[in-house]
């Protein structure tokens, strides 16, 4: 069973060059997830009842196309069932001519909200099992960047805090994205990612931005605790040309 929705670019979705900001794109994909997992019984609230809750783990994307601003386009998204660990879920924007323009798979894990320890999913009831993916593979392991550069930390702010009191996921992509400087983007836009989200972050926390340049498209990035240095995102950016 897929959820299909028809959607329009608003004013409030685009970047300073009138597209769909990576940001927004996500929270498209979370706000339809979250839809279709109430629809299939493993919802927000259906999972609280046995005391769990969904996190993301890992998530790749790959743009094509951007919509426009006033531009209609559709949003398909899809489970994969289980392979016992993760739930799979797809994604894919097409345009109104029914091309692709957007494609993304996504990973995610049941936590207990007490002991923070992993749900195996073959435990639910009528979770599907595993099916194949839009790329034919998951998401993948990002490794940590290796870089020498100083970070600089900044404090959490209270728009960046989720309803689960964390870190909010899109949060993270947005730091990663403002960390590079508007003439970087005034030619460069992002056309992939695969990003792993590691450790919670917390109000208190102080975070940054660390980058490693394989080359002059494809970039690492965490985003990093002041506190013990850990990363709690891991990123691989592939930019092209604007």
């Amino acid at each position: 069973m897929k959820l299909e929705k028809q959607l329009t670019t608003k004013s409030f979705h685009i970047d300073r060059f009138g597209k769909l900001s990576t940001s927004f794109m996500f929270y498209q994909m979370q706000e339809m997830a979250w839809e279709h997992a109430n629809m299939m019984g493993f919802g927000y609230d259906q999972l609280r009842e046995g005391q769990l809750f969904w996190i993301l783990s890992r998530l790749l994307v790959k743009i094509k196309q951007r919509p426009k601003w006033k531009e209609s386009f559709k949003l398909e998204t899809w489970s994969r069932g289980t392979d016992g660990f993760y739930g799979y879920r797809d994604f894919l924007f097409t345009d109104t001519k029914g091309q692709r323009i957007i494609e993304a798979t996504s990973s995610w894990l049941a936590l207990n909200i007490e002991t923070k320890k992993i749900h195996r999913l073959n435990q639910l009831t009528h979770f599907q099992t595993y099916g194949e993916s839009i790329f034919g593979k998951d998401a993948g392991k990002v490794k940590s960047p290796d870089s020498s550069d100083n970070p600089e930390f900044t404090t959490v702010r209270f728009n960046e805090i989720d309803i689960n009191q964390h870190f909010s996921t899109a949060r993270y992509i947005e730091r990663i994205i403002d960390s590079y400087c508007f003439d970087f983007h005034e030619n460069n836009e992002l056309a992939e990612y695969e990003i792993n989200f590691v450790k919670e972050g917390m109000p208190n926390d102080r975070l940054a931005v660390k980058k490693q340049f394989i080359d002059e498209n494809n970039h690492i990035c965490s985003v990093i605790r002041e506190s013990d240095g850990a990363d709690l995102v891991r990123a691989r950016l592939v930019w092209k040309a604007r």
